[in-house]
């Protein structure tokens, strides 16, 4: 890893010892050294809490992932300045897969073998290097995964969350774990589960919790509440809001600008690797007040504004961006499916336990062709065990799944296919997701067209295989599949870690629809995208089913997003106990 963190990059003004500012409070100030603010925020001591001053940060690799090709080194951070101060919530929001972890994990020190930094990172008013930025780590900056594959899935979650305290003895730490447990609506029994036991919601909150038991300076929360409802992810953005208000620094990255403008001082719009435009939450309220196009085109994308899809003037501004290629709604027609007099997707008296935590009772629910069925609950209840039971990942201890009258196939591919609130746990990771593509084409016209489109002239200057046709690119829906979903070519030959979050969902559903699917159940999966992809993927789904009289099951905490994409809402009880 070539790391230049130290390497000196004076800016204007800038003071090498502490990059001192004579205010230390910003009230009557809308701007102060080139960057907008809170008027409650501090710089106490004369510094920022935390800046990044001209950080770029990219990675050496084989250009045609072949040893011997030449190396090259592709940035997806470029120039980014940002700065936050003690007392507020700076939110950074933007494109799904445009590189908002990557600051996360800059912030954190968390550099691959093969990364290359350049610019310079303050803590408190001191340079850091790549050493001293990990020895800030769960202590005075504390970090808030992306993703829930960060929980061990070999430990209880109790005792994974009391092994991150720091300098408190072992019954100070259970009596802190408890004190979060109960915050977050968590009973004791939960402690006692493993995290694949776990609803999405509640690995969300373990992920909290462990980032707030050592009472850190900074929080950086990376995508803290997919999953969650509102009630909760409201709950989680007020400790974030009055942790700041004690003081403490939050940099919110988050795709949900709705709740980033609920508790945010700031909003930093992130795109293409950089930030495109700082500005106040007020200015929100109304698109003439955002300079930025795809600001702009952030607030037309939320359901409350019409969900509109976004347009031209937001594509990425270079071929290689890290958002993938533009989304392109191309029509992808196909038969729909032949109805009969049994053709439905029907649960038959329900039940299933965790332990001895009942979680579905007796449930019973009907979806047939062409229906859009919402799935509404509280986090926990019980929705995300009763998507995999229906697309038959989970066997109920009682009741039934039936698909058009005929129990779910305990081999080959389901008719029922799920897209899950987490892209990482539904692909391989050790085999390509070309490979993951290719084990759920049921045609094998897509077969044929998957292994053709990973050759194309216009990416890798080959020729045209011999065994591909116009006749089979017509047949096959992949092809026109992949592109309306903006997946680019050379992420076939990818593994899933080697994506973003939301670029491993695009892929997710591709794998999905490629399967053929007559129904298709869709758990919470526009929680790791912006709200213009959002818009974008929620659109094409719902055509693509209409087109194809395609039953789908839904759930999204977002009641906003269920005016716009349900024609029925079904609420799920928790089970009394």
């Amino acid at each position: 890893m070539a790391l230049e963190l130290p390497r000196n990059l004076h800016l204007p003004g800038q003071d090498d010892a502490a990059e001192n500012h004579e205010a230390v409070s910003h009230a009557g100030q809308a701007t102060h050294h080139h960057h907008s603010h809170a008027a409650h925020s501090l710089h106490t001591g004369g510094h920022h809490a935390l800046q990044l001053s001209d950080v770029s940060v990219g990675f050496q690799r084989y250009a045609n992932r072949s040893v011997f090709s030449p190396q090259e080194t592709r940035f997806v951070i470029e120039n980014l300045s940002l700065s936050l101060h003690e007392g507020e919530i700076l939110a950074l929001v933007g494109a799904s897969g445009s590189g908002k972890t990557l600051v996360a994990d800059t912030v954190m020190g968390l550099f691959a073998p093969n990364a290359h930094v350049s610019g310079e990172i303050w803590f408190d008013g001191k340079k850091m290097t790549e050493r001293s930025l990990a020895s800030l780590r769960g202590t005075e900056i504390a970090f808030v995964p992306q993703s829930v594959e960060s929980l061990d899935p070999l430990q209880r979650v109790g005792a994974q969350i009391e092994r991150l305290a720091q300098n408190m003895a072992k019954g100070e730490a259970r009596k802190r774990r408890r004190e979060l447990f109960a915050r977050y609506r968590l009973d004791e029994e939960v402690a006692r589960r493993y995290p694949f036991e776990l609803s999405g919601g509640m690995a969300r909150r373990i992920l909290l919790i462990g980032a707030l038991m050592n009472r850190p300076r900074i929080i950086v929360a990376d995508e803290p509440t997919p999953g969650l409802d509102m009630e909760l992810a409201v709950q989680a953005m007020s400790d974030f809001r009055l942790f700041a208000n004690d003081g403490g620094s939050v940099l919110l990255i988050t795709h949900d600008v709705e709740l980033a403008l609920r508790v945010a001082d700031r909003i930093a719009v992130f795109q293409d690797g950089t930030v495109v435009e700082e500005t106040a939450v007020a200015n929100f309220a109304s698109p003439d007040l955002l300079s930025h196009p795809f600001s702009r085109a952030l607030w037309h994308a939320l359901p409350e504004h019409g969900m509109r899809e976004p347009v031209g003037d937001v594509k990425p501004r270079r071929s290689d961006a890290a958002n993938g290629t533009p989304l392109r709604k191309d029509a992808i027609r196909r038969a729909p499916l032949a109805p009969s007099p049994r053709a439905s997707l029907r649960a038959e008296g329900i039940c299933f336990s965790y332990g001895t935590q009942q979680v579905l009772r007796d449930f019973s629910l009907t979806v047939e062709l062409n229906e859009r069925v919402a799935l509404r609950a509280p986090s926990g209840t019980g929705k995300t065990t009763l998507c995999r039971i229906l697309a038959g990942y989970l066997k109920p201890a009682s009741g039934k799944v039936l698909v058009d009258g005929k129990e779910l196939p305990q081999h080959g591919i389901s008719p029922v296919q799920l897209i899950a609130q987490h892209p990482e746990r539904m692909m391989d990771p050790a085999i390509t997701v070309r490979k993951s593509l290719l084990e759920a084409a049921v045609a094998p016209e897509d077969a044929t067209a998957l292994l053709a489109w990973e050759r194309h002239p216009a990416e890798h200057g080959a020729e045209q295989p011999e065994n591909r046709s116009e006749e089979q690119d017509d047949a096959s829906i992949a092809p026109r599949l992949l592109n309306a979903l903006g997946i680019r070519r050379a992420w076939l030959e990818r593994f899933p870690s080697e994506l973003s979050g939301g670029e491993l969902q695009r892929c997710c559903i591709a794998r999905a629809l490629i399967a053929r699917p007559r129904y298709l159940v869709c758990d919470e999966i526009s929680t790791m995208l912006d709200a213009a992809t959002q818009a974008y993927l929620w659109h094409f789904l719902i055509d693509y089913a209409q087109d194809g009289g395609i039953g789908m099951v839904l759930v999204t905490h977002s009641d906003a997003l269920l005016d716009h994409i349900a024609t029925r809402v079904v609420e799920i009880q928790k089970p009394e106990t």
